[in-house]
């Protein structure tokens, strides 16, 4: 039996009685935490979410499922493209090292819209998201590192794993889900130019992957047919899309371990790579009153990644600033801070942080690489004008699995960005039902309180 097939069977095989409660207890953490980088996303990136919901409110596609703040029903399809970009928009959603993916945008906007469709349990849903999550996160350690020279994994990943989901909610049978599975694969796509430019791109990814799995998952339930064992395939998907396929990474500990365990949940709205740099810096800064005038130069050496990656000086739109190193570093020392309101058109342009941010330099060491595979470690050395150098190393960051943010910091988290569009009491009732998830009967208890009233 190859990986594909023994992964179909263990989706169809595993309920929710047979998940660990701190498993379980974990993924609606990050649950709670992908729903308010939603919340927050409608209001902060207004423009690009009104794209996705002109889209939808076009097809006028009638449905059960629910669209986040607008408050529309719609098709599942319709929903989970509109909820997956919602979620991405800030850049604020979780990041599984292992392979680099943000698998929580697509799998939350894909579970809650099938599981509304199906009139799904929560206790449903927590194990389809599980589910689909270990499948991405499994993929994504098979594929790595080369997978990430061109491709945006939470596009690729992102769309296999919400197939996975969609199938699982879908009450679909091995065979079904491997073909689901196959369709997800050969359909993957997703290039890491939006990455690097911070356009719609990147935006769009976990939405169309969403989008496409509750297709796939419709299909097979229809009669259609997919591939079949083809994660493993000589010219199938782990082949075709990294230079070195690690065929057993798939199985590894398959049902004894959770993926979702090693997960990241974000304490910074900036790229993953930056979030050592700009915690060391912020170090450095408090530590020793340093003020932008006084720096000579940064000088960071981190875990190697992809060359170039976060590594735009010149950002021009507010998600371009939060995938650029130097200026989310250059905004920890000028400002002392870095959160979403920082990242605005007008700093963008300020002239006094672009010239920090020519003042900073960013290397990649191999030995950190091999010393730290699964996290981007920074060692930063700050230079003053009065001959001073301050150096600040930072291993892990908070909110990875090894420097974890405890329950009330992601519960404040969520507070902080839901705030931005729903009122108190609907924030504490939307807290409070997705931690008691697995109680739900009737999901609309939890999606009709996302609507902005």
């Amino acid at each position: 039996m190859g990986p594909t097939r023994q992964i179909a069977e263990l989706i169809q095989q595993t309920e929710y009685k047979d998940i660990l409660p701190e498993v379980a207890h974990q993924a609606k953490l990050l649950m709670l935490d992908t729903l308010g980088c939603a919340l927050a996303g409608y209001t902060l990136a207004e423009e690009e979410v009104g794209w996705a919901l002109q889209y939808v409110r076009g097809q006028k596609a009638a449905g059960p499922a629910t669209v986040f703040c607008d408050g529309a029903r719609t098709s599942a399809a319709n929903a989970a493209l509109a909820n997956g970009v919602m979620v991405h928009t800030i850049d604020f959603d979780d990041t599984h090292m292992g392979s680099i993916a943000h698998l929580g945008a697509a799998l939350l906007a894909t579970t809650l819209a099938v599981g509304e469709e199906r009139r799904a349990s929560g206790q449903e849903v927590i194990a389809a998201f599980i589910l689909g999550f270990d499948l991405g996160a499994r993929l994504g350690r098979s594929v790595m590192p080369s997978h990430y020279k061109y491709w945006h994994p939470t596009a690729t990943l992102g769309g296999i794993a919400a197939a996975a989901a969609a199938a699982k909610l879908m009450g679909q049978d091995a065979d079904q889900i491997e073909q689901v599975i196959g369709l997800a694969a050969d359909a993957a796509s997703g290039m890491r130019y939006g990455i690097e430019h911070g356009d719609f791109s990147k935006t769009l990814h976990p939405g169309f992957a969403a989008m496409k799995a509750v297709v796939f998952s419709e299909l097979v339930g229809l009669g259609a047919s997919g591939p079949k064992a083809f994660l493993e395939y000589p010219s199938g998907f782990c082949h075709a899309f990294s230079s070195q396929p690690n065929l057993e990474a798939l199985v590894k500990n398959l049902g004894g371990h959770y993926e979702i365990m090693e997960d990241s949940i974000k304490s910074f709205p900036s790229i993953q790579c930056s979030h050592t740099s700009v915690t060391a810096a912020l170090q450095l800064a408090r530590r020793y009153q340093i003020k932008p005038e006084d720096v000579k130069e940064i000088d960071i050496v981190q875990t190697a990644t992809v060359p170039g990656q976060g590594c735009n000086y010149a950002p021009c739109t507010p998600l371009a600033a939060r995938l650029s190193t130097p200026f989310c570093v250059a905004l920890a020392v000028s400002d002392g801070e870095v959160s979403l309101q920082k990242f605005t058109p007008q700093r963008i342009q300020d002239a006094k942080l672009k010239e920090l941010m020519n003042k900073i330099k960013i290397r990649g060491s191999e030995e950190m690489k091999q010393q730290y595979p699964e996290t981007i470690a920074a060692v930063v050395k700050l230079s003053t004008l009065d001959g001073n150098t301050y150096t600040a190393t930072q291993i892990y960051p908070k909110g990875d699995p090894r420097n974890r943010l405890s329950d009330q910091e992601i519960k404040d988290k969520f507070t902080s960005l839901a705030r931005l569009t729903l009122g108190q009491d609907r924030v504490a009732r939307l807290i409070d039902q997705v931690l008691r998830l697995e109680g739900l009967t009737d999901l609309q208890a939890l999606t009709g309180l996302t609507k902005k009233a």
